[in-house]
């Protein structure tokens, strides 16, 4: 009778602790650091009054959802996209903001579903002399040049090795620059950043945009297996607040008011 009492008594102590733990664990993370790759406008760069942050719609992003969350958030520099990953991957950093889907990256982190966008990579021509276009197969006799800073990961990065005569130069002016003197064919970049580095450089007018794009990869949250703060609580509330800001139109939204706020910034910057 008395064990029979003293188990009834551990059940109800037991069933009330269990809602406790499930908000200590909630509670546990207060506060995330995030980071990404640091040259990327209007997705991701570097806050011109604060070098130490990192700006732009992915940030404005996260921000919203952490703080309905009412989590604490910082979204630092911390390089390259390369340097941005490690420091993800070792934990330092609990979440990296644009992150792509690879064998490599699931590994090491929690991708976060669905994706905050599609980078789309498009070949950039002159409007004349153009040619026929309908898939990337048909890039296959062309010469083509992209950035340095372009990378790819995946199938892609072995099909680009295979099947197109590409190149890279040190960045995206350089590469339209030889598109422009017809030394190429074409110019590979992520379509978001190309527009607006090319408005800033004022020769946006002069290229056309390809469709449907070279390639396509999703660009996600993800959190590091190794961070404190990764728990299930965490990734379904990313993953709910995700899904209800992109059915709200709000990407899209952020990301053309930091393609006119990187402008803006560009042109201050200039004497």
């Amino acid at each position: 009778m008395r064990g029979a009492l003293l188990l009834k008594i551990t059940l109800i102590v037991l069933s009330l602790a269990a809602p406790l733990a499930a908000s200590a664990a909630a509670g546990k993370c207060e506060r995330l650091i995030a980071t990404g790759g640091a040259d990327n406008p209007p997705f991701l760069w570097r806050d011109p009054q604060n070098p130490k942050r990192l700006i732009g719609a992915n940030a404005d992003l996260l921000q919203k959802i952490t703080d309905s969350l009412e989590l604490k958030l910082e979204v630092l520099y911390a390089g390259d996209s390369g340097k941005a990953y490690d420091e993800v991957r070792s934990g330092r950093m609990d979440l990296l903001i644009d992150a792509s889907v690879s064998s490599q990256s699931l590994q090491q982190m929690d991708i976060v579903h669905p994706p905050i966008a599609s980078r789309q990579w498009v070949a950039w021509v002159r409007p004349e002399p153009g040619f026929l276009y309908a898939s990337r197969e048909d890039l296959h006799e062309r010469s083509g040049v992209l950035g340095r800073e372009t990378k790819f990961r995946g199938d892609f990065e072995a099909y680009a090795k295979k099947n197109l005569r590409i190149r890279s130069l040190p960045g995206l002016a350089e590469a339209v620059q030889q598109l422009q003197a017809g030394k190429v064919d074409y110019v590979l970049h992520e379509r978001y950043n190309a527009v607006a580095q090319l408005s800033a450089l004022g020769v946006l007018d002069t290229v056309q945009r390809l469709e449907p794009p070279v390639v396509e990869q999703g660009m996600h949250f993800a959190v590091s297996h190794d961070s404190a703060c990764n728990s299930p609580w965490l990734r379904g509330q990313l993953a709910v607040k995700m899904t209800e800001l992109r059915a709200a139109g709000i990407v899209e939204q952020l990301l053309a008011e930091n393609l006119e706020r990187w402008k803006q910034q560009l042109a201050e910057s200039k004497p």
